[in-house]
């Protein structure tokens, strides 16, 4: 990803019901970083859409979908703390 990319994911961005709000870039992150993490969120919402047909027809993808949820939360509680609950 380069930065005219990571710009375009960044202004695309829009949050989720039933995942945090990642609006606000933690200091500590360039911004190709924020917008892998904010990538890897997208990616698990549109997931989330087909989440029945994957845990009836597809359960190991679930798990793997499952185990990559649980990874980018640690990566999201580590830069943005308690602030993605308020």
């Amino acid at each position: 990803m380069n930065n005219k990319q990571a710009k375009q994911v960044i202004e695309n961005y829009k949050p989720s019901n039933g995942f945090f709000d990642l609006s606000e870039k933690p200091e500590g992150l360039s911004q190709i970083e924020y917008a892998k993490i904010l990538e890897a969120q997208n990616f698990l919402v549109e997931q989330n859409k087909k989440s029945k047909y994957l845990r009836e027809f597809e359960p190991i993808q679930w798990d793997k979908l499952r185990e990559f949820s649980a990874s980018l939360q640690q990566v999201i509680f580590s830069h943005w703390g308690d602030s993605v609950f308020v």
